[in-house]
């Protein structure tokens, strides 16, 4: 998000004298994200999923990152490393953050590039070893996955924007795809954003494809779609005037 705030508004950025801050501060996670896999590598078969122990029970009186809450940089005791082997959505999700940032970078161009080379080798991955991350884990507690339909459409999306590659946009606008991820059937937090849901902002993110480079067929007909939601979504956040 941070990324696509860049995007969008870098002169705005650069204007404040933020721009290197907030490159600064996108670099570090990125950095962060490539070290919990082998992003040398063109295939996988596993990543970090968390660090740390979030004991949520209240009971416990062991160390961990929920008991006390404090910089890692503080942190003394021992913290567990927790890596998965099917976790689509965690995997997708990285990968659209790497793609995202290598366009934040793209003045960089090894840089990017290697960014570029994670995002693919983590899109790879979560589409062939398909599952959620928080499937028999305690992050089922406190950041459990719904789903990871709307993670490809989002990790197809930035992939697109940064490689330019025609598959992954091809992947993005499958009907099938979005119907998963329930484009077409709302639900309770159907219009929101959030660590668990995707969709909304893959939807503006391909809206804003279609406005502003109209690829056209064959990607038409799901883009509008998505471009509609959008509309529909936006309109349910304003209140209802009566002339």
């Amino acid at each position: 998000m941070l990324s696509w705030s860049v995007i969008e508004y870098r002169a705005k950025y650069e204007a404040a004298g933020e721009l290197n801050h907030v490159k600064e501060i996108i670099k570090w996670g990125a950095d962060y994200f490539l070290k919990t896999f082998n992003s040398s590598a063109d295939s996988i078969d596993r990543l970090v999923a968390q660090v740390g122990k979030g004991d949520t029970s209240g009971g416990s009186t062991t160390p961990n990152d929920h008991y006390c809450w404090m910089r890692p940089e503080d942190i003394d005791y021992v913290r567990p490393v927790t890596e998965c082997h099917t976790c689509s959505d965690l995997a997708a999700e990285m990968a659209a953050a790497l793609a995202a940032a290598s366009i934040v970078f793209k003045d960089n161009k090894a840089y990017s590039e290697k960014l570029v080379h994670g995002a693919r080798t983590l899109f790879s991955f979560s589409r062939q070893q398909r599952g959620r991350y928080s499937v028999g884990t305690e992050a089922a507690i406190f950041y459990n996955s719904t789903m990871y339909w709307d993670e490809f459409i989002w990790g197809g999306a930035w992939l697109y924007y940064a490689t330019g590659n025609s598959s992954y946009l091809q992947l993005a606008t499958t009907r099938g795809l979005a119907k998963h991820a329930g484009a077409f059937w709302g639900g309770p937090d159907y219009g929101v954003l959030s660590w668990d849901n995707k969709l909304a902002g893959a939807q503006v993110l391909l809206s804003r494809l279609r406005l502003f480079l109209s690829p056209g067929y064959p990607y038409e007909d799901m883009l509008m779609t998505f471009h509609n939601q959008t509309n529909i979504i936006m309109c349910s956040y304003l209140p209802y005037f009566s002339s």
